[in-house]
């Protein structure tokens, strides 16, 4: 009996032995977690030990301006072929969009891959160390380059072609007619009438011809309009609306012959995953040599800048080429260490691009 308790008493020994192990085995584990560091990104700004500062990558912003067409049928189309001799006019609403102009423009943002700090010493414990709001550097001991992106275009009016104030200009006859067809008839007539009256105007043979020439440029312009005016209840209006739209990308590598945005018929630009639209492709091609130089050590006094490379920018649908730019990219190209020494012993000014971070300026004040 004794030994049977003996036993039983060493197999619970064993069990609480091997639960103490796991909760302190858990225990170790929860506070290894909490010691370990917090990795935090940099801020930049002037720190203890020096300036902390970022370079940009370049981002770029395609400008679309889409017209779109919209063409309204008369109320008379149908009858176009039979009083005026008018083939092929169509009788339903069509719909189109086209591009009328594209243009690329460039702005930088902060590249987390390239942040620096530089300790100031000599003259360049006074230098003013001009930031961004990301933090990339864009000037020392000089003023910011002034740059924002342009005014490329503005949206085109909304205008009718004719205008669409024709319907004023239908007789009381025609007004007055008990059908369509008749209506049309008379207007027609009408047409015949001016476009007679026109004729005789420019030929001389009128009855009451105009004093001046410019009276009879005059007259003719205001028959011509009417004309055209009681013509568009045969032939139509056309309604033109433009929209300009703006995409942004970053490009860190070549593309080759990706679907940038689409156009649909009836809705404009659509997104790249809209089916319902035709895609328009991106080529994006590195000029720049394959090879860069290496980066000099870290630890040297000086700022970082960056060499830019330049790439070709296309556009295209199917094989037309609607445009093409070369646009410098700091992504590709390189960064380089600006000496040091020139900071530290003389008054140095450097101005940077904010889109691309390479050297406007470099200026040294050499003491008399």
């Amino acid at each position: 009996m004794f030994k049977v308790e003996s036993s039983m008493f060493k197999v619970l020994s064993s069990r609480v032995w091997r639960c103490e192990q796991s909760i302190l085995f858990l225990l170790l584990f929860c506070l290894s977690l909490s010691a370990q560091p917090e990795m935090t990104q940099l801020q930049p700004g002037q720190t203890p030990e020096g300036v902390v500062y970022y370079l940009p990558k370049t981002s770029l912003r395609v400008h679309l301006l889409v017209e779109k067409q919209t063409y309204t049928p008369g109320q008379f189309a149908r009858y176009a072929e039979r009083y005026l001799h008018l083939k092929g006019v169509v009788q339903e609403e069509q719909i189109s969009q086209r591009i009328v102009s594209c243009e690329v423009s460039s702005f930088g943002v902060r590249d987390t891959s390239k942040c620096y700090s530089v300790r100031l010493k000599g003259k360049a414990e006074t230098a003013e160390i001009r930031l961004s709001e990301q933090g990339t550097l864009l000037a020392v001991n000089d003023e910011p380059l002034a740059y924002s992106v342009p005014t490329l275009y503005s949206p085109l009016s909304t205008h009718h072609s004719p205008s669409t104030t024709h319907q004023t200009l239908l007789s009381a006859e025609a007004l007055a007619a008990g059908s369509t067809a008749k209506m049309a008839e008379i207007t027609a007539q009408q047409i015949q009438e001016l476009q007679e009256r026109r004729q005789q105007l420019a030929t001389g043979e009128a009855d009451e011809m105009p004093q001046d020439e410019q009276q009879l440029r005059l007259m003719l312009q205001e028959i011509d309009q009417k004309c055209n005016q009681l013509m568009a209840h045969f032939t139509g209006t056309v309604r033109r609306d433009s929209s300009e739209h703006v995409l942004t990308l970053c490009p860190e590598k070549e593309m080759s012959h990706q679907v940038l945005f689409r156009i649909s018929r009836r809705l404009g630009l659509v997104d790249k995953d809209d089916l319902s639209g035709i895609p328009y492709y991106i080529d994006l091609k590195n000029l720049s040599p394959a090879e860069h130089p290496t980066p000099e050590n870290k630890k040297l006094l000086g700022f970082y800048v960056n060499v830019p490379g330049m790439a070709q920018l296309t556009i295209s649908q199917d094989d037309q080429t609607l445009a093409q730019f070369q646009v410098p990219l700091a992504q590709f190209g390189f960064t380089e260490l600006r000496d040091g020494d020139l900071f530290r012993r003389f008054v140095t000014h450097l101005q940077l691009h904010p889109a691309t971070g390479a050297v406007v300026r470099q200026q040294v004040e050499l003491e008399k």
